[in-house]
């Protein structure tokens, strides 16, 4: 007898058989025992999913001698004979290879006849997106009005493929890729069942490197099985199969997060050195980085591929990095994976990102910086509260009460009201503080300056002074007139240095704050006179 291989073996026969589509086969069990199966199904998802498997075992429920019924025997003629592939009742066709009208034309003159010896006649048109335009056309009155013993089932890999004509005449059932984890236990019980020893770290590589196909991991595992029998070692597997060394990624990781260049491109050259494609390399580093910040983010609930070990390893190595700092790292390397692809260099620029990543500086939060900025300013209104000299020179509304004996009631309160003028319009509030005097004389708010400056410019516009007469107003109720006073400079005293000039800027307090969070300096700016 034939050898058979693993795939086929363990083809699902029932619908619990069937892994990572319980959705599918719950509704289709229960329209079953209900007597409410549609007329044309459409069964559409990637390979090896089950989609031809299912197709059968809907077969199977319809013809069991027990049936219709959700739970088919498997072990009765009709059942045999559709799980073996020879039913005259269950007609499977390869739409890749019956493209053309006339092979429609075929299955539209059969399906008039009654079941040789099933209950329901059963069409299975695999791979349905190769039929030609044509050929839907053709197939359309009969899909949509098919005699009473006639079923429908058409499997896709391209439902996009399908004309809508189509789709709207089947009840269309999308099946999904199967998690990883799911591939390795259905693995580890046939394994268990088959007496064949692989170490569980082989058969999560094969979930992993199966891309969410039961099939294909289960081919892989019948190439190993027939390479090296009934005992497999992990490094003999990686080798056969070519699969990838997850480890030599997260060793790269970790050399990245420690910020060691050297160490990080000589895990690199590991990598090269057993064969792996240095592209495949840059997007296994890609996913895992990803895989990082998802599990920053959601703390393992989105990565149902990822083993529970492995989610270890991950938390381990990333314990110290930020959602920020991983957001960065991996905005850098999906722009670096998509060059590297397009590389005639792969190995210089592969080398090249990792630097990058491993240079990349700690991010701060924004929230940080504002919470620092808010700190820098209230350590700054203190310092102005406690000394108000600069340069041996008064200043300030609070200063010049002290020194002046104010006549009217109005001007007791003029401290408060320029912290009225901040809390309306701060930039104004900020440069009247500088004044050398502020008094209030009948109708007229007098605001004196010792030298011309930024802060008496800025007064002196008018929308300034609009705004000032808008908030004394409000202040004083009544209307005042704003004037500016600037006193002539003594013609006797020199004109400051520019070290002085330098280290008076430097005490204003909006400039200190500027210096110590963005780390600035002050430099003089040479300009050419107009002529």
């Amino acid at each position: 007898m034939s050898y058979l291989v693993l795939a086929r073996k363990w083809r699902p026969k029932t619908f619990d058989e069937v892994i990572g589509q319980e959705y599918i086969t719950r509704t289709l069990k229960n329209a079953i025992s209900r007597r409410k199966i549609a007329h044309a199904l459409i069964f559409s998802g990637p390979r090896g999913v089950g989609k031809t498997s299912t197709a059968r075992i809907v077969a199977k429920a319809l013809n069991c001698e027990k049936g219709p019924t959700p739970e088919p025997c498997s072990e009765c003629v009709f059942c045999r004979e559709i799980s073996e592939g020879r039913s005259l009742d269950v007609i499977e066709i390869d739409a890749a290879s019956h493209t053309s009208v006339n092979d429609i034309r075929e299955i539209i003159d059969n399906v008039k006849y009654l079941p040789s010896s099933g209950k329901t006649k059963i069409y299975i048109i695999d791979e349905a997106h190769m039929l030609s335009q044509s050929a839907f056309n053709a197939l359309l009155k009969t899909l949509e009005e098919p005699p009473p013993h006639v079923l429908f089932i058409l499997a896709t890999t391209e439902i996009h493929k399908i004309p809508a004509t189509i789709l709207s005449r089947c009840q269309r059932y999308d099946f999904k890729r199967v998690s990883a984890e799911k591939i390795r236990k259905r693995l580890e019980e046939i394994t268990s069942i088959e007496e064949i020893e692989v170490p569980g770290e082989i058969l999560y590589l094969i979930s992993k490197e199966a891309d969410g196909s039961l099939r294909d991991a289960l081919s892989m595992l019948d190439q190993l099985v027939a390479t090296f029998g009934t005992t497999i070692k992990p490094q003999e597997a990686t080798e056969v199969l070519g699969l990838f060394d997850r480890s030599l990624v997260k060793v790269t990781l970790e050399a990245v997060f420690s910020k060691d260049p050297k160490k990080s491109i000589e895990a690199l050259h590991s990598a090269l050195e057993k064969g792996i494609n240095p592209k495949r390399f840059a997007e296994e580093l890609l996913k895992t980085i990803r895989d990082v910040l998802v599990l920053k983010v959601c703390e393992g609930e989105n990565l149902p591929d990822i083993s529970t070990e492995e989610i270890k390893d991950l938390e381990k190595i990333s314990s110290n990095r930020s959602i920020e700092e991983l957001e960065m790292m991996f905005d850098l390397m999906l722009r670096s994976t998509e060059e590297i692809q397009r590389s005639l260099y792969p190995i210089l620029a592969l080398e090249s990102t990792l630097v990058k990543l491993c240079l990349i500086q700690d991010v701060v939060k924004i929230g940080d910086i504002i919470e620092k900025i808010d700190r820098l300013q209230k350590a700054g209104k203190e310092y102005r509260k406690e000394d108000k000299e600069t340069d041996g020179v008064k200043h300030g509304a609070d200063t010049y009460a002290e020194e002046t004996k104010l006549t009217t009631e109005e001007n007791n309160h003029i401290g408060d009201f320029i912290r009225f003028v901040k809390s309306k319009k701060p930039i104004t509030g900020r440069h009247l503080e500088h004044a050398s005097k502020i008094q209030l004389d009948n109708s007229t708010l007098l605001i004196e300056f010792d030298t011309p400056s930024i802060h008496s410019d800025h007064l002196m516009r008018q929308d300034a002074q609009e705004s000032l007469k808008r908030i004394s107003r409000e202040f004083f109720s009544k209307d005042l007139r704003v004037k500016i006073d600037i006193k002539s400079p003594d013609p006797g005293v020199k004109e400051p240095s520019y070290l002085a000039k330098k280290e008076n800027i430097r005490k204003e307090p909006a400039v200190k704050d500027a210096i110590e969070i963005f780390g600035g300096k002050i430099i003089k700016i040479k300009t050419k006179e107009k002529e």
